[in-house]
C-alpha cells in the first residue's frame, strides 16, 4: 500500500479526529504509528535539506535568525522539498499489520464525516490506497 509523503499528515489529522471506540481505536492507534515513524523520517530529511541549503556562518553552522533558517537558496530547497513530499511512503502489508490495516480501512469506508474540495479529494486518494489492500480480515 502506498500514498505520497504529502498525504500522511492529513491522514493521520483525519484518523486522529474520528471518534472511536473499542478494537477500532486501538487499531487506529496501531497505525497511526506507524504514520508517526514516517513522519519522522521525512522531518527529517526537511531538515537536512534546511541545513542544506542555508546560509553559514563563520563556523559553518546554519544561520537560524527568529527561529527560522535564513535560507541562501530556497529555490533549490523548495525544489528538493516538493521532490520529497511527492515521494511514496509505502506501507508494507505483513501479517503483523493486516488487521490494522483493515480496520483502518473500515473506519474510512464507514466514516460519517463529510468532505468538500481538496478535502475530497485527499480522502479519495486515502480511500484508493486501501481499496488495493491484498488481505481480507474477518470481523
Amino acid at each position: 500500500m502506498k500514498f505520497k509523503n504529502v498525504d500522511v499528515k492529513g491522514l493521520a489529522e483525519f484518523l486522529a479526529s474520528e471518534k472511536l471506540g473499542g478494537k477500532a481505536s486501538r487499531m487506529r492507534t496501531k497505525f497511526l504509528k506507524i504514520l508517526n515513524e514516517s513522519a519522522s523520517e521525512t522531518e527529517e530529511f526537511r531538515k537536512e535539506l534546511l541545513e542544506k541549503y542555508s546560509k553559514k556562518d563563520d563556523e559553518g553552522k546554519a544561520l537560524i535568525e527568529k527561529n527560522s533558517y535564513v535560507l541562501e537558496d530556497a529555490e533549490a530547497f523548495n525544489k528538493e522539498y516538493v521532490e520529497l513530499m511527492n515521494e511514496d511512503f509505502i506501507i508494507d502489508e505483513t501479517a503483523s499489520k493486516r488487521e490494522v490495516l483493515q480496520h483502518v480501512k473500515r473506519i474510512l469506508e464507514n466514516t460519517t464525516t463529510e468532505f468538500e474540495g481538496v478535502k475530497a479529494f485527499q480522502y479519495d486518494q486515502w480511500c484508493e490506497a486501501f481499496e488495493n489492500l491484498k488481505y481480507e480480515v474477518k470481523q
